[in-house]
C-alpha cells in the first residue's frame, strides 16, 4: 500500500475542509430564522402602531358622538324654553322647567366629557406622531438588517460552492478506496469520518482505545477503526 501516513495526513486536511463547509452550511441554515425573527419584530411594531391609531380613531369617533349628543341636548333645552311661553298650566310649566334643568345638567356633563376627550386626543396625536416616527426608523433599520442577512446568505452560498469545488479537486489526490471509506463513515457519523488519537482516547467519541489499536494507528501500516464509533483512527505521532 502507498504511504498510508501521507494519505491520512491528506485525509486530515480534507476533513478540515469538510468541517469548514459544514460549519458554513449550518450558519447559512440559521440565516432564514434570523430574517424571520426580524420580520416578526417589524410586524409587532406595525401592530402596535395600528393599535395606537385605532385608539386615536375611537377617541375622535367618541368625541363626535358626544358632540352630536350635546346638540340634541341644546335642541331639547331650546324646545322646552319655547314651550314655556305657550303653556297655560303651572304643572306643565314646572315640568318644562325640570326638563330644562335636567337637559342643562346633562349638557354640562357632556361638555366636560368632550373637553376630556379633546385633551386625550391631543395627547394621543402627539403619541401617534412619535410612534409613526419610531416605526419608520424601526422599519428602516430592520429592512436594512434583513438586506444584510440576504446579502450574507448569497455570499455564503457562493463561498460554499467555491469551497466545495476546491474540496473536490483536493480529494482527487487521495487514494480512492480510503476516500470512499472516509465518505461512508462521515455520512453516518455527523460529518466526521477520521478521528485523531487523543492520548489513550478517540478524539471524536472520547472513548478509551485499546493499546493495540493505538499502536496500530501510530504505525500506519493499515487502516484502524475505533471500536466504539467505527471512525478511522489516526495518530499523528510517528513511531520513533
Amino acid at each position: 500500500m502507498e504511504n498510508l501516513r501521507e494519505t491520512l495526513m491528506l485525509l486530515c486536511d480534507l476533513q478540515e475542509k469538510d468541517i469548514k463547509i459544514e460549519t458554513l452550511k449550518n450558519k447559512l441554515e440559521d440565516l432564514p430564522k434570523f430574517a424571520e425573527h426580524k420580520k416578526q419584530q417589524l410586524s409587532t411594531a406595525k401592530k402596535e402602531f395600528d393599535n395606537r391609531k385605532e385608539t386615536y380613531v375611537k377617541l375622535n369617533s367618541l368625541k363626535k358622538e358626544k358632540e352630536s349628543l350635546l346638540v340634541s341636548k341644546e335642541s331639547l333645552i331650546s324646545k322646552y324654553t319655547t314651550d314655556l311661553n305657550n303653556v297655560k298650566s303651572n304643572d306643565v310649566y314646572k315640568s318644562c322647567l325640570l326638563e330644562i334643568e335636567k337637559a342643562k345638567a346633562d349638557k354640562s356633563v357632556i361638555e366636560d366629557e368632550i373637553l376630556q376627550l379633546m385633551e386625550d386626543i391631543d395627547k394621543e396625536t402627539v403619541n401617534l406622531k412619535q410612534y409613526e416616527a419610531d416605526l419608520k426608523k424601526t422599519e428602516s433599520e430592520i429592512n436594512g438588517e434583513i438586506k444584510n442577512i440576504e446579502d450574507s446568505s448569497l455570499n455564503m452560498r457562493q463561498e460554499i460552492e467555491k469551497m466545495k469545488t476546491e474540496r473536490d479537486s483536493f480529494s482527487k489526490s487521495i487514494n480512492i478506496n480510503i476516500l470512499s471509506q472516509y465518505e461512508r463513515i462521515r455520512e453516518n457519523r455527523n460529518g466526521i469520518g477520521l478521528s485523531l488519537v487523543d492520548g489513550d482516547s478517540c478524539g471524536a467519541c472520547n472513548m478509551v482505545i485499546r493499546p493495540q489499536l493505538i499502536n496500530q494507528a501510530t504505525k500506519c501500516k493499515e487502516l484502524v477503526y475505533c471500536d466504539n464509533c467505527s471512525r478511522i483512527l489516526f495518530n499523528k505521532k510517528e513511531v520513533v
